[in-house]
């Protein structure tokens, strides 16, 4: 199903209070350990909140982001092979800043094929970013 205002991929999840809205890529998430933690929801319409980095073998389950339009949360992955910051959109999708300087506004693009170490692709207009766990620049 896609939101009929920005035509992101979304799903409803049924909690106590009714249908949420949220993305449709599941993303794991980690035991609460900071203050980056997010609120999530679970497939069966439980909140809960978790960060979303950390080592695989410690994760806790996995959840929806709830949707946001115009917003859109990048999870850090690394840095590909020109040392450009690669996120993990809630859409399952890989994006590079592809001028991560300082001081300068995000230049957030796709990647190509969806592939890590692969080309920037399309810009991303629009949207404001949300980093987590920050904003990796040079």
């Amino acid at each position: 199903m896609r939101c009929k205002h920005c035509g992101a991929e979304i799903i409803r999840i049924h909690t106590m209070g009714g249908p949420a809205v949220c993305w449709a890529a599941p993303i794991t998430y980690w035991p609460v350990r900071d203050n980056e933690a997010r609120g999530l929801l679970t497939p069966n319409g439980s909140d809960v909140y978790g960060n979303l980095t950390g080592d695989l073998q410690d994760a806790v389950g996995v959840g929806y982001l709830p949707h946001t339009c115009h917003q859109m949360l990048l999870i850090l992955q690394g840095r590909d092979s020109w040392d450009r910051p690669v996120y993990k959109g809630p859409d399952g999708n890989l994006y590079v800043d592809v001028d991560p300087r300082k001081d300068w506004a995000p230049n957030i693009c796709t990647k190509y094929q969806n592939d890590f170490d692969g080309e920037p692709d399309d810009p991303v207009r629009g949207v404001d970013f949300i980093f987590t766990p920050c904003r990796d620049v040079w």
